[in-house]
């Protein structure tokens, strides 16, 4: 009966080790891939150059006409600088367009009149070197997003409504530019010399 006893133990030391060489290997994996993963506003988000905070927030926005494009400004400069304010004497400047259309999303059978509907806001953007005067693009892009609003009878109430789904909207394009830009810095050459603010 003993040898067979001997081999069970040396079967399951082989197992052992085995399964202890799988572990090693997974835990050296895991550290070498710790480092692979960042989040996409870290302080060191672009290695090599300033930190990609820093980096948006040397994008001054440039005024945009209209109500919604007021809110839409708003919401992108606190976005882009964290509620410090738009830069002046920024060295890129962000030169953006609005628009927003409605379309009916649901009809009242009965009445044939729409009881719900989809705002949709489109912005298409630019960003120039504040020293260009020719305002040639560096990088551009569009963005969009859109909200729903209850139709009802009354003619203020749903004006006020479409408002109201025109700022959320405006608030989702305004982190799309956001990301937008974020991708376009990272992608950016870390050895191109970045411009100065003026002044310093």
């Amino acid at each position: 009966m003993n040898p067979p006893a001997r081999r069970d133990g040396a079967a399951g030391q082989g197992r052992a080790l085995a399964l202890g060489a799988r572990l090693a290997v997974v835990f050296a994996l895991s550290g070498a891939l710790a480092g692979c993963f960042q989040p996409l506003y870290a302080e060191n988000a672009t290695v090599g150059g300033p930190a990609l905070m820093d980096r948006m927030q040397d994008v001054e926005v440039v005024q945009i006409q209209g109500r919604l494009g007021n809110s839409l400004r708003d919401d992108l400069i606190f976005s882009l600088t964290g509620g410090k304010g738009n830069p002046k004497g920024a060295p890129y400047q962000l030169i953006i367009s609005v628009d927003s259309k409605v379309n009916t999303a649901l009809v009242n059978s009965g009445s044939g009149l729409p009881e719900n509907q989809i705002v949709q806001v489109n912005a298409k953007w630019y960003l120039v070197k504040a020293d260009d005067k020719a305002r040639k693009p560096i990088v551009s892009n569009s963005a969009f997003d859109s909200a729903t609003i209850d139709v009802s009878d009354q003619r203020y109430a749903n004006y006020a409504a479409r408002q109201d789904a025109e700022s959320r909207a405006a608030r989702g394009v305004a982190e799309q530019i956001k990301i937008q830009l974020a991708a376009y810095f990272i992608r950016t050459d870390q050895g191109v010399a970045i411009p100065q603010r003026s002044g310093s």
